[in-house]
């Protein structure tokens, strides 16, 4: 699924450019978060949906030194829900993380064909990037599929991965337990 254009949604641009207004404030203001990174720059956006594969907010990276220091997720109506980063200092930049997924696209691809069992007739579909419940509870999603058939998903991060039956939201496992 490409970052297409969805009526009434933010575009691309216009995620990238409230996020460069957004961080341009914090940095007149002097805001503490973001005191050490005065060079800090915006990157491209990445669409993050629903695991109905609707388009949901946009997490917008906030780079540094060439690294992605930060995030902005913007909502689709330009509102900013949250802006935060990833490291301190300057000092921390080796830890922050090469792009805004925590993991690219290919390393999710990799990771879910390790956990699958190919020889007993199992694929993946491509990797969406989504929130898996809550704005913030972001990771790759792929569908695990057996004889065609949805069998299980799996949320790839770079913390690690879960796995779950398809179809079952996270409500769903909530509610289990409530």
């Amino acid at each position: 699924m490409k970052d297409e254009i969805v009526e009434g949604f933010l575009s691309s641009k216009q995620a990238k450019e409230k996020a460069r207004e957004e961080l341009a404030l914090l940095l007149d203001q002097k805001d503490p978060l973001f005191a050490s990174f005065s060079e800090a720059d915006i990157g491209e956006p990445v669409l993050v949906r629903n695991l109905f594969g609707d388009p949901s907010y946009w997490m917008v990276p906030i780079l540094n030194l060439g690294k992605t220091i930060g995030f902005a997720r913007i909502l689709g109506n330009g509102r900013i829900a949250h802006i935060g980063t990833f490291i301190r200092t300057l000092k921390e930049i080796d830890a922050a993380p090469i792009n805004v997924t925590g993991i690219s696209e290919i390393e999710a691809r990799k990771i879910a064909k390790k956990n699958i069992n190919s020889n007993q007739g199992e694929s993946i579909t491509d990797p969406v990037f989504v929130h898996d419940g809550p704005i913030g509870r972001e990771a790759w999603f792929v569908e695990v599929k057996k004889n065609d058939k949805p069998e299980s998903w799996l949320f790839i991060t770079s913390s690690g991965m879960y796995k779950r039956q398809a179809g079952n939201m996270i409500d769903d496992i909530i509610d289990l337990f409530g």
